[in-house]
Formats: structure tokens, C-alpha cells, sequence
């Protein structure tokens, strides 16, 4: 469960902000990423243009949730769903389960490496020109789903504060 600061935590949350220095190197993540299907076909997954990239466990309990993401898609995005390797290797009948029958999909380390990501539910979104835009540990579809709207939206510029969706 979520809840909105009051002023007063709101201010002292951006009292202790650091600026990031503009000299800071953006990673740039590779484009081509090499795995498996969920049959255990190997695959190379391209992401061009705008990409969402979501980082999923079957073990996870809100990562059901966040896989309609990559079944549905995202509106503007190009979606695609990582898992990794079940010990058992692969077809499996947990991991056909889990991903269905829609959605674009691989499975492997390679994916995880590329994007340095150690654990799901994560996300990565790249925008038009597969520059890193926003990564962070997925709580929600709906949050995974602001962010995409946020990169889709284009750059904020320095100083200019964009409003947040009230929920419910």
C-alpha cells in the first residue's frame, strides 16, 4: 500500500535530495539481447525505438500482475518480458503458464547483464533513441505504466515540476 507525503515530508524528502552531477556517464544498455523463447528455442530479442523492458520471476507474487504488461503491451512501446532459466531448464510448464500465449518474451542471463539488473519485478524503459529514460524495481503495472506515459511525454526540463496522478 502507498500513500502521499504530507508537505512537511514532502519538503524534508527534497531538503536531503543531491543533484546528479551533469557530467554523469548515461548507460546505454545494448539493443540486441540473446536468450531463449519459453520453448527453449534460442532467440535474439531487438529492441528498437521506444522499449519497455520488464525484468519478471514466476516466484514473485505481484510479477503475474506486471506480466500483462508484456501480454497486453504498452501503448508507444516496443514491450519485452525477461525471465530467467528455470533449473529444469526448458519447456515448462510453470513458465508457459506464466507467459501465455501473447507478448514477446526471452529467457537467459544475457538480458539481465545487459541492463545490470540483479533482481525482479524490475523495469527499464528506453526512449526513442534506446537511451536508458527510467529504471526501477516495478511495484505496480500502473506504475511501470505512468513512468512509459512520463517518457513518452518527453523530457522535463530542469526546474519544471510535472504533476503526479492522484490515485483511485
Amino acid at each position: 500500500m502507498t500513500r502521499r507525503l504530507s508537505k512537511e515530508e514532502a519538503a524534508a524528502a527534497l531538503g536531503r535530495a543531491v543533484p546528479i552531477a551533469s557530467e554523469r556517464r548515461v548507460r546505454q544498455p545494448r539493443s540486441v539481447l540473446q536468450g531463449l523463447d519459453p520453448l527453449g528455442a534460442v532467440i535474439e530479442a531487438r529492441l528498437v525505438g521506444a522499449s519497455l523492458v520488464v525484468f519478471l520471476s514466476t516466484t514473485c507474487d505481484g510479477c503475474r500482475d506486471l506480466a500483462g504488461l508484456v501480454r497486453e503491451g504498452v501503448e508507444g512501446f516496443d514491450v519485452l518480458g525477461v525471465l530467467r532459466v528455470p533449473t529444469d531448464g526448458l519447456p515448462d510448464d510453470g513458465i508457459s503458464s506464466f507467459v501465455g500465449t501473447k507478448g514477446r518474451w526471452i529467457l537467459g542471463d544475457d538480458a539481465f547483464e545487459a541492463f545490470e539488473v540483479r533482481a525482479a519485478p524490475f523495469f527499464c524503459i528506453l526512449d526513442a533513441t534506446g537511451s536508458l529514460g527510467v529504471e526501477g524495481v516495478a511495484l505496480a503495472a500502473s506504475h511501470v505504466a505512468d513512468h512509459c506515459a512520463r517518457v513518452l511525454a518527453g523530457p522535463t526540463p530542469p526546474g519544471v515540476l510535472r504533476p503526479v496522478a492522484e490515485d483511485g
